[in-house]
């Protein structure tokens, strides 16, 4: 081995010195096949040939003979010296045909070994959606797959190669290492990015599984490197401190079972404006109503926009724009306000003009369009005086209006709770249950069918109701029927009990904040049922009263929303339902109940589509995913989706939603599903945001104490691509040269050696 000038240079992204690698390059010698070079024995055969065909004889004195070997012994050195030089050339012509098929080469880098090892090669790519950042006409994802490709390109034969996209959860692409490298090549070919974040943590839990299964699995791969392909983005990388000591203890596990390197492909000075939220207000609409669309515009950069340009698109088409300045790491609201005059599911998108990163340029939103609203109210204690009846006071909050227009886009039916079991409660949007005593097991059965396939319940309780029938027909007594988000406890004595509205955090509760005038925090209780919320269930309290009992308790329960009112909803238990807060209050419970519809329709990248209907007519059906999805059936856009068989009700789920857009399952209506990347409206960082770590930070930072190799790419940088700097070359072809040229060196010494000149 010989040292030489280093050809691979790391540089620093805070100083732009030059950073020498870990340890100095290396000039290595190997061969390909290396089995033949025990055919070099044969270089011994002219030797031997001449030594056996050296002549024996008898020396006999003879006068006339002394006078030729006088004359031969002036010619014997120059004889010695021909037949030495052919047999060296024939030995070199063995030697150099042996040593062309071993398949000699030299190699020089930092980041392979010498032959002589074979090795196992892990590649993460990072699949967060900020790899899509364009710079000079290619994205990161495309420079990181070149990487992998000269990485495995350059590598020795017999090595082996697996992938792992770096995505979250992150996907195994290759588990088993291919010799081949032409197969990881064409998967690689084939990888595309998803839109969601890395999950570094579980990234590097897979690389490490890969290790130690290719150690159990390959034991001819004695060493193992793992390369991370990354733009280093804080938002995946930052581990946070609740788990960067479980991070670290598993980086350094890793790196005592395998080289680790770092690739930062990433650039610096990037700015990015990005949609991070786009919502209806309110949670249903009527055709011929104006629903009221905002849009959240973030501006991830240290410089201010002016006149920024947000359009909303209906049909491909601009139908509203408006203008925005941001300033530096600020976001504003956009409001739009635009009328549906046809019911149906309709998918708006919301624009901004593009830049580096295009994904977070645009964002869609489903709005279902209701023909009209459908309520049913059950009646458990019907009464003579309309303003006693609990069902029928509740209905006149629920459809408050004379206009016969608004009359005909919302139609609430009251009924009494015998008729429960006679109706098919699909034809209504929300069913309000009010002072039912109890449920029978079948009625129990019906409205957890309802309720699990896509309805919602909202029960108020009254002087009938008796607890222990509740809790064993629809509470968590019951099983798999369960419908209650509640456990129904003892009736309160007798007082007046103010609420708390509970920082008004709840979708319910939202729109009192900042509106004491509206008549909640001056209302009382007489009466209510002490509710108890499961510590390990996924209810919400809403609203409770000022002792910390809950009164309005809300959760998502399959495909539906139930709610569950500790009260009555007449005049009995309250005076709340003759204060302002009343109606506003009903109106919310109910925009919230059905608005559990609108929420599934609106999903973030990774979340699975998921829908349900009464009309189980068809088994099979198109699912339209966007113009950028990865390949599927046919063109990569259409895939077909079977029709699971539930009683009456037609399911079906389709999870591969890693690319953000439209998808539009062809039924009769039409479903249509927008599916959006996590920019951050939910979480305290974002994609988004391209600040992103430098090596030596995240040596710092994040992977300190843990051996790790680094390289950064940046645009322009001087550094050699691997597959320049990984074999100074093959020599198989210049030694079948010089084995031909030797042919006829060896032809022309023969002739001239036996024929000398006269």
């Amino acid at each position: 081995m010989a040292t030489i000038r280093p050809l691979f240079q790391y540089e620093s992204q805070e100083t732009n010195d030059t950073i020498m690698p870990p340890h100095p390059l290396i000039l290595g010698f190997g061969f390909g096949n290396l089995a033949m070079l025990g055919w070099l024995g044969a270089a011994a055969a002219p030797w031997i040939i001449h030594l056996l065909s050296r002549r024996k004889f008898r020396r006999v004195p003879w006068a006339a003979v002394e006078y030729l070997l006088a004359a031969l012994k002036r010619d014997a050195r120059r004889l010695r010296l021909e037949q030495l030089l052919l047999l060296l050339v024939r030995t070199a012509l063995i030697a150099l045909i042996v040593l062309a098929v071993a398949e000699p080469y030299a190699s020089q880098s930092t980041l392979f070994l010498p032959g002589g090892q074979r090795t196992h090669r892990v590649i993460v790519i990072d699949g967060s959606y900020s790899m899509a950042y364009r710079k000079a006409g290619k994205s990161r994802f495309e420079t990181a797959k070149e990487w992998a490709a000269e990485i495995v390109g350059s590598s020795e034969k017999g090595d082996g190669f697996t992938l792992v996209l770096m995505s979250s959860p992150p996907r195994v692409v290759i588990g088993t290492p291919v010799l081949d490298p032409r197969s990881f090549l064409r998967e690689l070919a084939d990888l595309r990015l998803p839109h969601t974040h890395a999950d570094v943590p579980a990234a590097l839990a897979e690389a490490e599984t890969l290790v130690r299964t290719a150690q159990r699995e390959a034991p001819g791969l004695t060493r193992h490197e793992v390369f991370f392909l990354s733009d280093l983005g804080q938002r995946g990388w930052d581990v946070g401190e609740a788990g960067a000591e479980k991070f670290r203890q598993d980086a350094r596990r890793l790196a005592e079972q395998a080289r680790v390197v770092v690739i930062d492909v990433g650039q610096d000075q990037t700015s990015n404006l990005a949609i991070t939220d786009v919502r209806a207000v309110g949670q249903y609409a009527l055709p011929g109503q104006n629903v009221t669309i905002q849009a959240t515009v973030e501006n991830f950069s240290e410089l201010a926009r002016r006149d920024q340009r947000v359009d909303l698109l209906f049909g491909q088409r601009s139908v509203r724009h408006a203008t925005v300045d941001l300033e530096p790491g600020k976001s504003k609201t956009v409001t739009f306000s635009y009328r549906f005059d046809s019911p149906g599911d309709h998918a708006v998108e919301v624009r901004l003009p593009g830049d580096g990163l295009e994904v977070d340029d645009h964002r869609w939103l489903t709005v279902s369009v209701r023909p009209a609203l459908k309520i049913l109210c059950v009646n458990g204690r019907p009464a003579p005086q309309r303003w006693r009846d609990e069902a029928r006071y509740l209905a006149v909050a629920l459809a408050p209006w004379n206009d016969r227009t608004e009359a005909e886009t919302r139609r609430v039916d009251v009924v009494p709770e015998s008729k429960l079991l006679q109706l098919d409660l699909d034809e209504y949007d929300c069913v309000f249950l009010a002072g039912v005593a109890q449920f029978t097991a079948n009625e129990a059965r019906v409205l957890h069918a309802y309720l699990t396939h896509g309805g919602s319940l909202v029960f108020f309780l009254g002087e009938e109701t008796l607890p222990d029938r509740y809790n064993q027909q629809l509470g968590a007594a019951a099983g798999p029927v369960r419908v209650l988000p509640a456990r129904v406890g003892s009736l309160k004595p007798e007082g007046a009990y103010r609420l708390d509205p509970l920082q008004y955090e709840h979708e319910i509760t939202s729109e009192f904040r900042g509106h004491p005038e509206a008549g909640l925090l001056s209302a009382r209780l007489s009466r209510y049922f002490q509710l108890d919320v499961p510590s390990d269930s996924q209810a919400v309290v809403a609203l409770a009263s000022e002792q910390g009992d809950p009164i309005v308790v809300t959760e998502e329960i399959g495909r539906g929303r139930s709610i569950l009112v500790a009260t009555s909803a007449g005049l009995s238990w309250s005076d709340l339902s003759l204060g302002a807060a009343y109606l506003p209050l009903v109106q919310e419970i109910l925009s919230f109940a059905v608005g559990g519809r609108q929420k599934q329709r609106n999903l973030l990248v990774g979340q699975p589509l998921d829908d349900a209907t009464a009309a189980a007519g068809t088994t099979k059906f198109v699912l339209r995913r966007p113009d950028n999805a990865g390949p599927a059936d046919g063109d990569g856009r259409e895939i077909d989706l079977a029709v699971q068989l539930d009683g009456k009700y037609a399911t079906w789920s389709y999870a591969d939603t890693t690319t953000s857009g439209v998808y539009t399952a062809e039924l009769d209506p039409p479903v249509r599903f927008s599916v959006n990347v996590d920019a951050g409206q939910y979480n305290d960082s974002s994609e988004s945001d391209l600040k992103a770590f430098d090596i030596e930070a995240l040596k710092r930072r994040i992977w300190s104490d843990v051996p790790l190799e680094s390289h950064v790419e940046r645009e322009g940088s001087a550094d050699a691509p691997i597959a320049q700097v990984r074999r100074s070359g093959t020599w198989h072809g210049p030694l079948l040269f010089g084995v031909l040229a030797l042919l006829f060196v060896e032809i022309f010494l023969a002739w001239r050696f036996g024929y000398p000149a006269s």
